[in-house]
């Protein structure tokens, strides 16, 4: 690439990404969100969505909690009673960039660090193309048509942003084994790091669809060159895809080694049948999104299924027609098929388990049962189809009649359009469909009338129709302005993609988000002495107002959960529901849970006329009273009781907690003091001092043998010194952690939580590290010869042949 290109790439990129973020590049502060009206998400009830999305759901939420810190600590106990942040694959603690997030008191930085991701996706597509012999202006399309996709944008305004940042990686990853291909040593050593960093990303469904891809295309490749006859390159190819793999695994073996670690303690039924795995995929309906990606509605008006973000089929009708011209014209026919075949692959693949590749995947990959969008690979069509739009200005370069057939062919779309949107105004006005976001049981020729409404009115869509159609015309009618109608295709494309970028980014105050809180006010003045939780309505006081005024809570609105903790917390989740449990074992259960998982006050706007617990304190918050609750007969966070109580360590435990007086006895699989004879310690509540969640101190005095028990999860990796002496910790309660304090006296407990598996995974990618870099010196050194050999040749008008025999 030349140095002018270089330069000029990153300042031409950038500025259609100021256009379709125009609201925050004015509000630099503000956040990527809509604060006025929830999304439509048929996964959530009508009357339960509220606005917001990820960024406030999951990832301020996390920010929040670890503030203050200058790196994340290994163990989270702002929710779920404590469970492991490294080993979490949703935490991203690893991925470089994500540590300026974490540095930055400012709550806008997620939001402008994916707005970097975009902008580095899209020079990598820049790149890329450039490397395919594209044009500049041609890249520059491609690399804009990448960062501006609706889908990606989708994906951004519902705040996925590990999803975009891992996507920002493809089109670097695909640069890389393409080199791999064609260079070898030299040309891949970029692969495994591009392929480590998706992986780091804190989301890995996304690198493990690229790699799906990218092995499909390097068996392709190696197939092309075997039926060449270049059988060694073949084989010498998929060898070094496989090392390259390898090597990229090795890098990423500090996030992935923990969480297979942690992997057989989490959640069961985050494990998902292919029914739960293929939730979110495409249906005809969604080919309407085709032809614009507002067919169907906005976030907060969608008409259609599931939801907005992640079927979101479109790439914008003038990249769709540039990507129509390369695939008819074929300006580079190998390129050209090899973007097709990953464009309709990834479309095929989002369709779920209906067209059949998703099953095949799903039965063949390890790991598929964890991710439940099949609709992702819509990442990679946005990508083949964005190098599909830039193949398809250099096609209407290309001199030839192409262009009059396909606009023939492109006034026969129109016509059936032009139909199509009369047809469904007839059914509407005929019907009498009112046009408000779909629920469920709406039948699909409803939404599909709906649609075609939105179509009509939508000026950016009927825009872009006619200024298509009038540049194909020209292409067609004077082929000698052909580089006219190629620029003005692009422009159209450019025009398009940043209008419909400006219509979707909505932005918030940050304050609308992070304002005082009565709720947490109340609390803080009724706070009690020593750590507590609190078991809150989530739809009322969320993770986002509970751990800025560091507050845990027994639930956290997040998929990484622990399961026999999960046994503990889910018997509170009737509490706010009319199943909420009332008389019974039921009740008494529910009791024994909130006093052992140290719930201190629940927190609701729904108050509970027949609770049990008095009520501290009422007030109104974002126009909705509340009310909170104390449990007078909360544990400590640590105490010691006299005894335990031999039960099965299964699920079934907890249904003993009625039976059961905590401060009495604590549940267990054996009994640890069934040799000591004499008196146990009554119970006793004990110091606990946690300023750093990954060391825990317990101080207690006792008079006699007893058993500690801190209400904090356990989980392997956990260690104690009891006085100075390793102690081991066990499980009670099922969920809880218990040390065995078997003499009288003044203890001191330290525990320290060592993640499982980090250790080895620092070697591993510190090991991988030293071995990419040693490839990448030996490739330059390689080329470094090669060109000295070159030199040497032209300078004394020899062939590289004889030299090498000269030299022999």
């Amino acid at each position: 690439m030349r140095p002018r290109a270089r330069s000029l790439a990153p300042l031409a990129l950038a500025a259609p990404l100021l256009v379709a973020f125009a609201p925050l590049a004015l509000a630099p502060g503000s956040l990527l969100v809509d604060g006025r009206r929830p999304a439509v998400d048929e996964a959530r009830p009508p009357g339960v969505a509220r606005p917001g999305n990820d960024l406030t759901r999951f990832l301020l939420p996390r920010l929040a909690a670890t503030a203050g810190r200058g790196w994340p600590p290994l163990w989270d106990p702002s929710g779920f009673g404590g469970r492991p942040n490294v080993g979490n694959p949703q935490a991203g603690l690893f991925y470089p960039p994500a540590w300026l997030a974490r540095q930055s008191s400012s709550p806008a930085a997620p939001g402008w660090l994916t707005v970097a991701h975009l902008l580095w996706g899209g020079l990598g597509v820049f790149t890329l193309a450039r490397t395919l012999r594209l044009g500049f202006y041609a890249s520059f399309i491609a690399a804009a048509c990448f960062e501006l996709s609706p889908y990606v944008l989708a994906q951004t305004y519902e705040g996925h942003y590990p999803h975009v940042w891992a996507a920002s990686w493809y089109p670097w990853a695909f640069l890389g084994l393409l080199r791999l291909r064609h260079e070898l040593m030299r040309g891949g050593w970029f692969l495994p790091f591009a392929l480590a960093m998706p992986l780091l990303c804190g989301h890995p469904q996304e690198w493990c669809y690229l790699v799906v891809a990218l092995t499909a295309w390097a068996v392709a490749g190696a197939g092309i060159d075997w039926r060449d006859g270049r059988r060694r390159r073949a084989v010498v190819g998929l060898g070094a895809w496989g090392l390259a793999l390898a090597l990229a695994i090795g890098l990423a073996a500090v996030e992935w080694l923990p969480c297979a670690m942690v992997g057989p303690w989490t959640l069961r039924r985050s494990r998902l049948t292919i029914d739960g795995a293929g939730r979110y995929h495409l249906l005809p309906l969604d080919l309407l999104r085709w032809l614009s990606p507002r067919a169907l509605g906005g976030p907060a008006d969608y008409v259609g299924y599931g939801n907005f973000w992640e079927t979101q089929l479109a790439i914008g009708w003038a990249p769709l027609t540039l990507a129509i011209l390369a695939l008819a014209r074929r300006p580079q026919r190998a390129a050209v098929v090899g973007w097709g075949a990953l464009a309709v692959g990834a479309v095929v693949f989002a369709a779920g388990r209906w067209l059949g590749l998703f099953a095949i995947v799903y039965e063949v990959v390890p790991a598929m049962d964890r991710f439940r969008v099949p609709a992702r690979s819509l990442f990679l069509a946005s990508f083949a189809g964005a190098m599909l739009a830039g193949f398809g200005v250099e096609a209407a370069l290309r001199p030839g009649d192409g262009p009059r057939a396909l606009f023939r062919h492109h006034l026969r779309a129109l016509a059936l359009i032009v139909a199509m949107l009369a047809a469904g105004q007839v059914v509407v006005v005929a019907c009498g469909i009112e046009d408000v976001p779909a629920r469920p049981g709406v039948r699909v020729w409803k939404r599909w009338a709906l649609g075609t409404s939105r179509l009509v009115r939508d000026p950016v869509f009927l825009g872009s129709l006619a200024a298509t159609a009038a540049t194909l015309g020209l292409l067609a009618r004077r082929p000698d302005r052909r580089r006219l109608a190629a620029k003005a295709l692009g422009a159209v494309a450019l025009a398009e993609l940043a209008a419909s970028g400006l219509f979707l980014v909505r932005t918030t105050p940050a304050g609308h988000w992070l304002p005082p809180d009565p709720v947490a006010a109340a609390i803080d003045r009724l706070r009690p002495p020593g750590p507590f939780r609190i078991r809150a309505r989530d739809a009322f006081f969320d993770d986002l107002a509970a751990f800025r005024h560091g507050l845990e809570k027994t639930n956290a609105n997040d998929s990484f959960q622990v399961q026999h903790a999960a046994d503990l917390y889910e018997q509170t989740y009737p509490l706010f529901t009319p199943l909420r449990p009332r008389v019974g074992d039921s009740a008494a259960v529910l009791q024994g849970v909130l006093d052992r998982m140290n719930v201190a006050f629940l927190v609701t706007d729904r108050p509970l006329p027949d609770a049990p617990w008095p009520v501290v304190a009422t007030g109104t918050r974002d126009g909705s009273p509340f009310t909170i609750y104390r449990n007078p007969t909360v544990l400590p966070r640590a105490f010691v009781v006299g005894r335990a109580v031999v039960a099965p360590d299964d699920a079934d435990m907890v249904r003993r907690f009625a039976d059961v007086a905590p401060r009495d006895a604590v549940l267990l699989p054996t009994d640890p003091l069934a040799h000591l004879a004499g008196p146990r310690q009554p119970f006793t509540p004990a110091s606990y001092d946690a300023t750093d969640p990954d060391r825990v101190q317990i101080r207690v005095t006792t008079t006699a043998p007893g058993l500690l028990v801190v209400a904090d999860t356990w989980m392997p990796g956990w260690s104690a010194l009891l006085d100075g002496r390793p102690a081991p910790i066990l499980r009670g309660d099922h969920a809880h952690r218990v040390v065995v304090l078997p003499d009288p006296g003044m203890h001191t407990i330290l525990m320290r939580y060592d993640p499982p598996g980090l250790a080895l995974g620092l070697t591993i990618t510190a090991i991988s590290w030293i071995a990419m870099m040693g490839i990448c010196h030996r490739g330059h050194r390689g080329h470094r010869e090669k060109a000295s050999v070159r030199t040497r040749c032209a300078s004394e008008g020899l062939s590289q042949e004889s030299l090498a025999r000269a030299s022999g």
